[in-house]
């Protein structure tokens, strides 16, 4: 039975969505991608919320087109540093060195260097995991599955009802499944791990972009060979197609 995997970092912890092809589901957390891993390398796709293939001397170009194509939400995308900042110990260090490549690390960038780093050296050490371990971006899938129109900040009670309605068109037990994490997670038990709706739309949409097949998914940057790192990791975002839109590029299009 297949099962695909949504992960998105939440303060202390990786949170996860579960989704199989029986219908089932489960949430779960992990304090690292490691243990992830351990639970679930027999899953079909992790889409995961963290970018995968770093630069060496310049901005990544699907970060670029993503921010591009998200329009007024295009800040909710970071310019992934590169490698070499990436590996730095303080920011100023870093800074300097990405200051070279012609753009300046952004403070929010620089709050998940822990967990890129995480992500880089895991998937060094498992050359298992490449090809189903899958960069996505939670603002670039809802922006596609409401037909490339704007929504509403995720902050904000239209932005998350309007990202509640575009996950329950995508799986029938998407609700149940946000209202499941947050009576579980939105407690004080959990509140050092998880405090925010939004955490959980964002590991939720992600799974159900990783359950969709190949030809209803898009890769920025369009085409069907994205670049690649020094480690050989392809710095591409893989997204839901927009299936109101007559023809776009899908992931491993010739």
């Amino acid at each position: 039975m297949s099962k695909y995997v949504g992960v998105d970092w939440a303060s202390k912890g990786w949170f996860g969505v579960i989704l199989r092809d029986d219908g089932t589901w489960e949430t779960d957390h992990f304090p690292t991608i490691w243990s992830l891993w351990k639970r679930h390398s027999d899953a079909s796709q992790i889409f995961i919320d963290i970018p995968i293939g770093l630069p060496a001397d310049s901005k990544r170009v699907c970060d670029t087109q993503a921010r591009q194509q998200l329009k007024t939400r295009g800040r909710s995308v970071f310019y992934t540093p590169i490698r070499d900042a990436v590996y730095q110990r303080n920011l100023n260090d870093a800074k300097q060195l990405n200051e070279k490549a012609g753009y300046s690390i952004q403070n929010q960038a620089w709050g998940i260097v822990p967990r890129i780093r995480e992500v880089d050296e895991f998937l060094d050490m498992n050359p298992g995991a490449r090809g189903r371990l899958s960069e996505t971006h939670p603002e670039l899938c809802f922006h596609s599955l409401n037909g490339r129109e704007t929504i509403p900040p995720k902050n904000t009670e239209d932005g998350l009802r309007r990202r509640k309605a575009l996950v329950a068109d995508e799986h029938p037990a998407a609700i149940d499944i946000y209202e499941h994490a947050c009576e579980q997670y939105l407690t004080p038990k959990y509140a050092s791990f998880l405090n925010n709706e939004d955490d959980i739309l964002d590991a939720l949409v992600a799974a159900v972009t990783a359950q969709r097949p190949t030809a209803e998914l898009s890769q920025l940057p369009d085409g069907s060979e994205p670049p690649r790192d020094k480690r050989g990791l392809p710095m591409q975002i893989v997204y839901p197609s927009d299936m109101s839109q007559t023809r776009l590029p899908t992931l491993g299009e010739t």
